[in-house]
């Protein structure tokens, strides 16, 4: 196999207004844990896997752009059971957008931090992601 690959995504970047405030409800709706805390910095993993790193912004951009006027995410994120994790946040008031099902492309909603960053929730059944 040749080495020097791109095997994947490491880990995602995003802009938050405090980075305490934002850790904690990530790690309260998701179970991410928190590593490499630093002055207005931290990672989020799941286990041993790096999921996202918090940057403390003054600035009001965020992890969402827009098309048509509608505004998208950057971040996908796969879940194996999307229909469970959608009632959980419902029920702990965390934006969440309804849930898609569009046939073989797989399951999605779209759900917003505390800052408004968007993200995307996807489960496909026929899809390898390792984790």
């Amino acid at each position: 196999m040749e080495s020097g690959r791109i095997l994947g995504i490491a880990y995602n970047v995003i802009p938050v207004k405090d980075v305490e405030k934002s850790a904690e409800w990530f790690v309260k709706h998701f179970g991410f844990n928190i590593r490499n805390k630093r002055d207005g910095y931290l990672s989020l993993f799941r286990e041993n896997r790096p999921i996202l790193d918090l940057i403390q912004s003054e600035h009001d951009s965020r992890a969402v752009f827009e098309v048509n006027g509608r505004k998208r995410w950057v971040i996908t994120f796969f879940s194996d059971d999307i229909v469970s994790l959608h009632s959980r946040l419902q029920a702990g008031d965390v934006k969440v957008g309804s849930l898609s099902d569009e046939g073989k492309y797989g399951k999605f909603f779209v759900l917003e931090d505390l800052d408004g960053n968007l993200f995307d929730v996807w489960e496909h059944r026929d899809c390898e992601l390792v984790y």
